[in-house]
């Protein structure tokens, strides 16, 4: 009689999610990382920690997004167009590479709408005798200490023309008031990047079913959300989290923006840095956005889980945080003159153009291609 049951609420979970648009299976980012849908995406490697496996596909997409899109990896790991990828470039060949994590990747999007691959369309049509050939080398999760290995012994090897880093929100889960800061970040990276404990098998088994994973997602989502409202009720300043960003955090920061302008600038490529667009106002407080009647659904939700995101600062030091490495970047980029594009002031703060409070959502990276499109063609003229 149970299995009978259980198999009436499956397949009524599964018809109900067909009918709405969400597909008959389980989508990608529903599953538990410890997963093998999740973990087949990835690959351990010794100096990054992983890449994505090279030559597979799979859907991906978003939790605030209906549709899901097909995803393919090259030989080496890249996302991936479909087209063959070789050390060996053309005479007419220009190569852009995209240095970042996964609002670099945007797996949310199909290949030619993330931002990556709709800027290189956008170059070859202005350049149309030369072959453009667009290296995204995002991965999700990424830090800039982790992408200093990814640019200097997966990337550069490849030759790039230009190289534009997008980094700064996943820098700031590196302060952390419950562990020595190192510049490295290895105080938060104490176990292999991709590793979880999975949990007994009749558990794992539960994780094949819709009517279970959806149920025990939202049951997880109300705990979650619950507890953050509370601890940010109750947070007092300096008390589990700091309020402020600590100088060693930002000469770290620093330091590593420095560094894979070194390693793109010494392999012959052309650098060009972006500062980190938000959906949220960073000018703006979390109070004055939780209690603002102009503030959207979404950006009043996506608020409490930048807290559940970055766990060792509030939700105003990370403003603060991201406001201070966008500086950082601009002053970077003019000391070192590389080119420079002010993506969070160019890009409004507004739902249409982000799916949460960083990835972009299909306007989002269209924007921030054309606010690329013509600092790249400016760099590319120096070669």
């Amino acid at each position: 009689m149970a299995i009978v049951l259980f198999g009436s609420l499956e397949l009524t979970t599964r018809l109900i999610s067909w009918f709405t648009g969400k597909g008959f299976c389980i989508s990608l980012h529903e599953y538990e990382p410890y997963d093998r849908h999740i973990t087949h995406l990835y690959k351990w490697h010794p100096f990054t920690g992983l890449t994505f496996q090279p030559g597979i596909s799979f859907k991906a997409g978003h939790p605030n997004q209906a549709n899901q899109v097909p995803i393919i990896t090259d030989h080496y790991g890249f996302l991936s167009d479909g087209q063959t990828l070789t050390y060996e470039k053309s005479a007419n060949e220009i190569r852009i590479a995209t240095i970042g994590a996964s609002t670099t990747a945007n797996i949310n999007l199909a290949y030619s709408q993330n931002w990556p691959g709709y800027l290189g369309n956008l170059v070859q049509k202005a350049l149309p005798n030369k072959k453009i050939r667009i290296i995204n080398a995002g991965v999700p999760g990424f830090d800039t200490a982790q992408s200093i290995g990814n640019l200097a012994l997966r990337v550069m090897p490849l030759k790039p023309d230009i190289v534009i880093i997008y980094h700064s929100y996943n820098d700031l889960k590196a302060i952390n008031q419950g562990a020595v800061f190192r510049p490295d970040y290895s105080h938060i990276h104490q176990r292999p990047f991709g590793s979880y404990t999975k949990p007994n098998i009749f558990f794992r088994c539960l994780n094949y079913s819709m009517f279970f994973v959806r149920s025990h997602n939202k049951y997880r989502a109300y705990k979650r959300d619950k507890s953050i409202v509370k601890k940010m009720n109750n947070l007092k300043s300096g008390e589990t989290r700091l309020s402020f960003i600590p100088k060693k955090a930002e000469d770290t920061f620093e330091q590593h923006i420095r560094s894979l302008i070194s390693i793109a600038e010494s392999g012959g490529a052309q650098v060009i840095l972006s500062s980190f667009a938000t959906l949220h106002n960073t000018k703006s407080s979390f109070k004055e956005i939780r209690q603002s009647r102009r503030s959207s659904e979404l950006k009043k939700t996506e608020l409490f889980l930048i807290g559940y995101f970055i766990p060792g600062l509030t939700v105003d030091a990370t403003f603060k945080g991201i406001m201070r490495y966008n500086v950082i970047l601009r002053q970077v980029a003019h000391e070192r003159h590389t080119g420079w594009v002010d993506n969070a002031s160019l890009i409004p703060h507004e739902d249409k153009y982000f799916v949460d409070r960083v990835h972009f959502s299909h306007d989002g990276a269209a924007l921030m291609a054309r606010n690329l499109f013509p600092v790249v063609l400016h760099e590319l003229e120096k070669l």
